[in-house]
């Protein structure tokens, strides 16, 4: 067994033991340009490997030529973010110490989101966004004050949409929200002894609006893809023998793996990533 396999979360609707206890259920692929992807990997490796040093939960894999980017505004809030919530009883300094990291190239900072002056936290960082290249996700650090360590990705849904969006994921996941808000919801993914693994969904505010991710896409693991297909808003197509394709209703692409079918790794993802 991988060393992470071994945890249980409560399962929903049919889920199996295997669905349950799959810490890979959710995963990105970042496409990078050419020679781009070997530091790219190894700065999420190193970042990751604070919660636990087998989350391979991104896979960086290159594009064929260098793309052209169209300049995108510095205020825009991309869609898909990686929140890290690391445990405060072993003090302030591994909080600080991830977090120079982040500061560091190939990572770049990207906002600092704003919070009424009463509620400051009293880590200035814990309001800071950071991110790889044009395209990726944003990453951020938290620090949580009881419990375990967490791995959260994060979609940031348009104000109008949130509803439909939710249910589209409850269909992909086979499970529903543990905690659920009229703004925000959290699915567990997978849970031991060390760590927790989360799916959320943010609704924005009506005069904001996400932006996909057009060099990051999230892959989930299904089991009945012929049943799964007919049930989703957009089409669905395969991409390679055991991968679809599809996007969800604010134009997020995202992968869907057919587990036991021998896949590798960022060799069939689509040039238009």
């Amino acid at each position: 067994l991988h060393p992470l396999v071994g945890g249980t979360i409560k399962s929903h609707g049919e889920l199996s033991v295997e669905e349950a206890q799959d810490p890979f259920l959710v995963s990105i692929h970042i496409i990078a340009d050419p020679g781009e992807s070997q530091p790219l990997q190894e700065a999420i490796d190193k970042v990751l490997a604070w919660i636990h040093p087998d989350l391979q939960l991104f896979r960086v894999s290159e594009r064929r030529a260098p793309r052209r980017r169209r300049k995108s505004p510095k205020v825009a809030q991309p869609a898909l973010a990686v929140v890290l919530f690391l445990q405060e009883e072993y003090g302030e300094e591994p909080i600080l110490q991830l977090h120079r990291t982040l500061q560091r190239p190939p990572w770049r900072h990207h906002h600092t989101e704003r919070v009424p002056r009463r509620l400051l936290p009293y880590l200035p960082c814990s309001q800071d966004f950071f991110t790889l290249a044009p395209g990726t996700p944003l990453w951020a650090i938290r620090p949580v004050h009881y419990g375990k360590e967490i791995v959260r990705f994060t979609i940031y849904c348009r104000h109008d949409n949130y509803a439909d969006i939710l249910k589209f994921y409850e269909l992909i996941l086979r499970r529903s929200p543990s905690q659920k808000k009229t703004d925000f919801c959290i699915f567990p993914i997978f849970s031991n002894l060390d760590v927790d693994i989360q799916f959320s969904l943010k609704r924005l505010p009506c005069d904001q609006t996400p932006v996909p991710t057009d060099s990051s896409v999230l892959e989930f693991r299904v089991k009945d893809i012929g049943e799964l297909v007919p049930l989703l808003p957009n089409p669905c197509s395969p991409i390679s023998e055991g991968r679809w394709q599809t996007e969800d209703l604010d134009g997020n692409k995202i992968l869907l793996q057919v587990p036991g079918v021998s896949v590798c790794l960022g060799l069939a993802l689509p040039e238009t990533l």
